[in-house]
């Protein structure tokens, strides 16, 4: 499939650290095979705020497993923009996303501003819900931005490999 013609699709933390998190067994198993399997299909992006909360983890195997993913698979590195910053505000202020977890903003604010078809994760709390949803789609249309679709690697073909 050419470039052009490739899904971007911006991976939240939670996906590459999936491949690594044994903890959660089928989430794993899904993850590993949609980048053995599937990852080609998209164009894939991560950001700044990606690599800060990977630098974050106590585990440094676990650190430096994901970031020679991150390299295998060719993820594009987007910034962290005082645009998205802003963006990012309106969503935690109109309660899309709580103020607490400000990096769930970042990371669905940065794939928006940059023009991402699609953000996958696995945080089905704060980004992968409705409500969230919702909002963050009638944020985006009030500043007219194009609509970013969202959801789990199951709806981007991971889900012939298990159902979470």
């Amino acid at each position: 499939m050419s470039e052009e013609n490739k899904i971007k699709l911006y991976l939240d933390t939670s996906v590459p650290s999936a491949y690594y998190d044994t903890s959660k067994p089928i989430r794993q198993l899904i993850t590993q095979k949609w980048f053995e399997n599937e990852a080609f299909l998209y164009e894939l992006y991560i950001s700044v705020i990606t690599i800060e909360e990977i630098g974050e983890l106590k585990n440094d195997l676990k650190k430096q497993n994901i970031i020679q993913l991150t390299i295998k698979h060719n993820m594009q590195l987007l910034d962290f923009s005082d645009k998205a910053r802003t963006l990012a505000d309106e969503y935690m202020l109109k309660g899309a996303i709580p103020r607490s977890e400000p990096q769930d903003a970042y990371h669905i604010a940065i794939a928006t501003i940059n023009q991402i078809d699609a953000l996958a994760s696995w945080n089905f709390k704060h980004i992968v819900s409705i409500n969230p949803i919702r909002k963050i789609h009638e944020i985006n249309r009030k500043y007219n931005y194009s609509p970013i679709e969202i959801g789990s690697l199951e709806i981007f073909g991971g889900a012939k490999y298990g159902n979470i």
